[in-house]
C-alpha cells in the first residue's frame, strides 16, 4: 500500500508540474478543445492510479484469454501490449513519440518504492518504436518487445524487470501528463517455465515420472538435454508434468530441455539411467558385492531392510553401535573397476537426528581414496537426517578425493560415523547406490 501511495504521489507531482503551464492558455483558443492523449495501461483499476502495469495479467485477471502480452516465437520476442488513446469525444489522427523515462524509473527504484527484487530492465533486452502514428479513431496499440532469452534466463528468475515508457511530443491534442507514463512491471516468475523437482531421479525406460515447477503448461516438448530424444508428455498443468521415460540406452545421465514458446530452458535436476550405471545396491547387492567382513567394521552391522526404502521395496540398513566411530562398508570380491565413473549417487536417511539434533555426521570413504578406508574423519563428509536425502558426490579423476586414486580398482568402500551425539545404536538406510558415468 505504501508503495502504491508513493508511486501515485510521484506521478501526480510530475503531472501537476507539467500541466501548470497549460493552464495559462485560454482553452477556447485550443484547436482541439479538452481532448487529451493518454496511455490506457497507466490506469490500472486493481492497483489504483499508480501507472504500474503488471505483466503477465489478463483482462479479467484469471482467463488465459486477453493476456497483455503476445509471444512471437519466430523472432524470439515477448511483445507486451501498450497503447495511446484520446479522451473525450474528439477523434482524429495524430502522432506521438515514445521514449523511456529513465529519470522517473530511477527515482522509484532509489527511493525504495519497489522491493529488492525489482531491477531496471536492461537496455539490451528490449526494443520500442520511436514514433507512433495513431489513426483517425484516436487510439492504437504498440509493442514493448522483450527478448525471449530474458524470460528463460535463470539469472532473472524471481526478478521483476521494470521500465518506464512515456508518450511525448504530440503532433495534435494535448498529452495528459498524469497518464502519459506507464511503469511496465515484467514479473519473470509469471512467465519463466521451470522444472525444479522430480518424483524420480533414477529412471529406466517405461517409468512414469512427475516433474514439478512453474508455468509448465507452457511447455510444448521435452528432450534429454543436447539430444533429440523426446520424453513423451502424458499430462500437464501449470505446476506439473507427468511423463513416461522413453528408450534411453544412449543416456547415462542428463538434464531435461523444456521447449516453450519463449525458448528452451533446462531442468534444475539431472536424471540418471539406472541401466547404464554400476548398480552397487538397488533392490539387493550388485554382482559380487556384499557386506564388508574383513574385520575392520568392528562397530557396525549390515542387513537388507524390507520395511524401509526410498525406491522399490528394500534398502541397505547399516547399524552403527552407540558411541562408536566404526565404518560400515561393502566389499566387491572381484574389485570395483573404474570405467570412467564420475559420481557416486545414493539416497540415505538416519533414524534420529542425534542427541544434539544437528543430524548424523558421516564420511564416505574407500580403500582406493587418498586417505584409505577407516581412518578418522577421512573421506567426504555428509550429514544424514531422518528425511531421505539424495547425495551426488564426485569420484572421478578430477574430484577432490578420487575413488580410484591408487589404481584402476579397489576392494571396499563405505560410510563412517563421525560424531559423538549417538549414544545409542543408530540405523542408517542407503538406497540406490550407483556409480554413474
Amino acid at each position: 500500500m505504501n508503495a502504491t501511495k508513493t508511486t501515485a504521489s510521484i506521478l501526480m507531482a510530475l503531472a501537476v508540474s507539467w500541466l501548470l503551464p497549460s493552464c495559462e492558455k485560454d482553452d477556447s483558443a485550443k484547436e482541439y478543445g479538452n481532448s487529451l492523449i493518454y496511455m490506457p495501461q497507466s490506469v490500472n483499476v486493481s492497483l489504483g492510479l499508480n501507472a504500474v502495469y503488471p505483466v503477465p495479467s489478463s483482462s479479467n485477471g484469471t482467463s488465459p484469454t486477453g493476456f497483455n502480452y503476445v509471444v512471437d516465437e519466430k523472432n524470439g520476442k515477448v511483445n507486451i501490449i501498450l497503447g495511446a488513446a484520446l479522451s473525450g469525444t474528439s477523434t482524429g489522427s495524430y502522432t506521438v513519440d515514445i521514449r523511456v523515462n529513465n529519470d522517473t524509473l530511477q527515482q522509484l527504484l532509489t527511493n525504495g518504492t519497489f522491493g529488492p527484487d525489482y531491477v531496471a530492465m536492461p537496455a539490451s533486452a528490449f526494443t520500442l518504436p520511436a514514433k507512433l502514428e495513431v489513426p483517425e479513431n484516436g487510439a492504437t496499440t504498440f509493442y514493448l518487445a522483450v527478448d525471449n532469452s530474458v524470460i528463460v534466463d535463470p539469472a532473472y528468475l524471481g526478478k521483476h524487470l521494470v521500465l518506464a515508457v512515456e508518450l511525448t511530443n504530440a503532433s495534435r491534442y494535448t498529452i495528459d501528463k498524469a497518464r502519459a507514463t506507464t511503469i511496465v512491471d515484467l514479473n519473470i516468475n509469471g512467465l519463466f517455465p521451470s522444472a525444479t523437482a522430480t518424483s524420480e531421479l533414477n529412471v529406466t525406460e517405461g517409468v512414469t515420472v512427475t516433474f514439478s515447477g512453474q508455468n509448465l503448461d507452457k511447455v510444448t516438448a521435452l528432450n534429454f538435454s543436447g539430444t533429440t530424444i523426446n520424453i513423451p508428455i502424458v499430462s500437464q498443468t501449470a505446476t506439473s508434468l507427468v511423463v513416461t521415460m522413453p528408450a534411453m540406452d544412449a543416456i547415462n545421465r542428463s538434464k531435461v530441455d523444456l521447449v516453450t514458446p519463449f525458448g528452451t530452458t533446462q531442468s534444475a535436476f539431472e536424471l540418471t539411467n539406472v541401466n547404464n550405471a554400476y548398480q552397487v545396491f538397488t533392490e539387493n547387492y550388485g554382482t559380487n558385492i556384499g557386506p564388508n567382513n574383513d574385520g575392520d567394521d568392528y562397530g557396525s552391522s549390515k542387513a537388507i531392510s524390507n520395511t524401509v526404502s526410498k525406491r522399490g521395496t528394500s534398502s541397505l540398513a547399516i547399524t552403527y553401535f552407540g558411541n562408536n566411530y566404526s565404518p560400515g562398508g561393502l566389499v566387491n570380491s572381484m574389485n570395483f573397476v573404474d570405467d570412467n565413473y564420475q559420481y557416486i549417487t545414493f539416497w540415505a536417511r538416519s533414524t534420529t537426528n542425534g542427541t544434539g539434533n544437528e543430524g548424523i555426521q558421516m564420511s564416505l570413504m574407500g580403500d582406493g581414496m587418498p586417505e584409505g578406508y577407516g581412518n578418522d574423519f577421512a573421506g567426504v563428509g555428509i550429514i544424514v537426517s531422518p528425511t531421505w536425502t539424495y547425495y551426488k558426490i564426485p569420484i572421478g579423476s578430477t574430484a577432490g578425493k578420487p575413488m580410484w586414486s591408487k589404481g584402476n580398482s579397489f576392494r571396499k568402500f563405505g560410510w563412517r560415523l563421525n560424531n559423538w551425539n549417538v549414544p545409542n545404536n543408530e540405523v542408517v538406510y542407503f538406497d540406490d547406490i550407483l556409480f554413474v558415468k
